[in-house]
C-alpha cells in the first residue's frame, strides 16, 4: 500500500521489478502523517487521515482492500485537532506498545490509545495528556519510550507496573439496556475495580454533563452488597474516576433497575 494525503494506491510487488503492477486505488482516503501509518495485528493498518483515525484491511481471501473506521468513536475530537494546528498534525507520531498490542497516536499534545481484546470483547479507546508533544516512539525490549525535546519518557518503566496519581476518568455513553422508549427506576449499581473510584450518573440523554455523585467504591461490589443509586429515565452514563496513586482497574460494572413506563 502507497499512502498519499487523498488516495492509496495497492501494488503488486514481483521480485522482478518489470513485473510491479497497480492493482486497486482507493481515493478519498489517505495520511497526512506518515508516521502514524502502523500495522497493527495480522491484517490491518491503522493510519490518520483528514478525517480520523482509519483502517487498511484486505477483505476477504481476494485481497481487495478496503477502509475501516476504527477510529469512529473519536473521530470528533481527532479531526478537531487537526484543524487546531494542522502542522503539528502532520507531525503525529504512532506506535503499536509491544506488552498489551495497544496502537498509541500522539496528535499535538494528546496521545489516543486504541486497546482491542476480542477474546474480552474488549475494543476502546483512551486519551493520556501527558502535557508534552511527543518527537518520536521507541521500545528497548523493556518498555516503551519516547522523546520530547532533549527529554526520554517511560510508559510503566521497565517493569511495566510504575504509576503516579494523575486523574483516570472513564465515561461511558448513555446506555438503553436495549429498551430505549421505556423509563427505568435505577437502584444500584455493581463494580470491579482495584484502587478508589467516585461514580457519577447523567440520567438526561439531552446533556451528558448534567451528573449527580451516587458512590465511591474501593473494592469489588459483588458478593458485598450494592451500592445503592437512584434515578429514573430512559438513559444512564456512568462516569468514574479516579484520582489516588498506583494501578487504577475496572473489569466491569453491571447497574441493577426495574422496568417502568413504556413511551
Amino acid at each position: 500500500a502507497v499512502f498519499a494525503e487523498e488516495a492509496v494506491q495497492i501494488w503488486f510487488v514481483d521480485p522482478d521489478a518489470n513485473l510491479n503492477q497497480q492493482i486497486q486505488v482507493l481515493q478519498n482516503t489517505g495520511t497526512i502523517a506518515p508516521d502514524s501509518v502502523v500495522e497493527f495485528g495480522d491484517n490491518d493498518v491503522f493510519y490518520l487521515s483528514l478525517s480520523g483515525i482509519r483502517s487498511l484491511r484486505s477483505r476477504d481471501s481476494s485481497n481487495a482492500a478496503f477502509v475501516g473506521d476504527i477510529g469512529n468513536p473519536i473521530d470528533d475530537l481527532v479531526v478537531a485537532d487537526i484543524r487546531a494546528d494542522r502542522t503539528l498534525a502532520e507531525k503525529s507520531k504512532a506506535v503499536l506498545e509491544p506488552r498489551d498490542g495497544r496502537y498509541l497516536i500522539s496528535i499535538g499534545s494528546k496521545i489516543y490509545v486504541f486497546s482491542y481484546f476480542p477474546s474480552s470483547k474488549v475494543s476502546a479507546w483512551s486519551i493520556y495528556e501527558p502535557g508534552f508533544v511527543v518527537d518520536r516512539w521507541a521500545y528497548d525490549g523493556l518498555q516503551t519510550l519516547c522523546r520530547s525535546g532533549n527529554k526520554i519518557y517511560s510508559l510503566g518503566g521497565e517493569n511495566g507496573n510504575t504509576y503516579d496519581s494523575c486523574e483516570v476518568v472513564v465515561q461511558m455513553p448513555f446506555l438503553d439496556s436495549s429498551s430505549p422508549a421505556t423509563f427505568k427506576q435505577y437502584h444500584s449499581i455493581d463494580v470491579t475495580c482495584d484502587n478508589t473510584w467516585t461514580v457519577s450518573i447523567s440520567t438526561d440523554p439531552q446533556d451528558i454533563t448534567l451528573r449527580e455523585e451516587v458512590a465511591t467504591v474501593f473494592q469489588t461490589t459483588y458478593g458485598l452488597g450494592r451500592a445503592a443509586i437512584t434515578g429514573y429515565s430512559t438513559h444512564l452514563a456512568p462516569r468514574l474516576v479516579c484520582t489516588n496513586a498506583g494501578s487504577a482497574k475496572l473489569g466491569n460494572i453491571a447497574i441493577h433497575y426495574d422496568g417502568g413506563e413504556a413511551g
